[in-house]
């Protein structure tokens, strides 16, 4: 019964390809025009890149982590109608069907950032920037995304925690009009974050390249190179 049940399910799996139609190709006027009548966008890039250029108000979740499509559904429904942003039509395709498997099955489309003309820029700091700052006396606003144990292990003294999972619910407890460094443990849900509250109107977002694992490693008296989080 073991066996059976197996390979039902891996069989399952292995036809979603099949039965879920290739995703089409938008227009950045199509996209507008989705997005403003309540479509939701997600950038499956590295943040890295999405940082460079992306279309505004899209939420950037690398398609590369186990923890894709759990991040999406932090912020958006499985009703929500979804757009993709990808680097190649395969990193969107495989990306829609990661989110078919998790429940979203309303992925309408995908356009390569490459055909973006309207972009917008995210902010990144290194992590021997922000403890510079730190050790001169600067007192910025540092959110630390991670769950309440991990940032009570190691979080950066007076640094705010709001778990991702608890951001949308409880972004009023953060303010629009301060710069807002924000933090996880390698950089992957900080970039989730700092892209959705950028969407939300902080337009002061700075996201911390290579999170808590490079700060607790960077020594300040030598410049930490940027990090290339998946």
């Amino acid at each position: 019964m073991f066996f059976k049940r197996l390979y039902v399910k891996e069989h399952a799996h292995a036809a979603w390809p099949h039965r879920v139609p290739r995703l089409a190709r938008v227009r950045e006027e199509g996209l507008k025009a989705k997005f403003k009548a309540g479509a939701k966008v997600v950038d499956v890039r590295r943040c890295v890149d999405f940082a460079k250029g992306h279309f505004p108000g899209s939420l950037n979740v690398g398609s590369a982590s186990r923890d894709f499509a759990l991040c999406i559904g932090f912020f958006f429904s499985k009703e929500d109608q979804l757009l993709l942003v990808a680097d190649r039509a395969e990193q969107a395709q495989h990306a829609r069907l990661e989110l078919y498997g998790a429940g979203f099955a309303k992925v309408e489309g995908f356009i390569e950032a490459s055909r973006l003309a309207k972009l917008h820029r995210l902010t990144q700091l290194n992590v021997f920037d922000l403890k510079s700052t730190l050790s001169r006396g600067g007192k910025p606003e540092i959110l630390d995304v991670r769950s309440n144990d991990e940032w009570k292990s190691n979080g950066i003294p007076r640094s705010k925690n709001i778990p991702l999972a608890q951001l949308a619910s409880r972004v009023s407890e953060l303010s629009l009009s301060k710069p807002l460094v924000v933090v996880c443990q390698n950089g992957y849900r900080s970039a989730v974050a700092s892209s959705w509250l950028q969407g939300c109107g902080f337009d002061s977002v700075q996201h911390l390249l290579g999170g808590m694992d490079a700060y607790g490693t960077a020594p300040l008296n030598e410049y930490v190179e940027e990090l290339a989080i998946v």
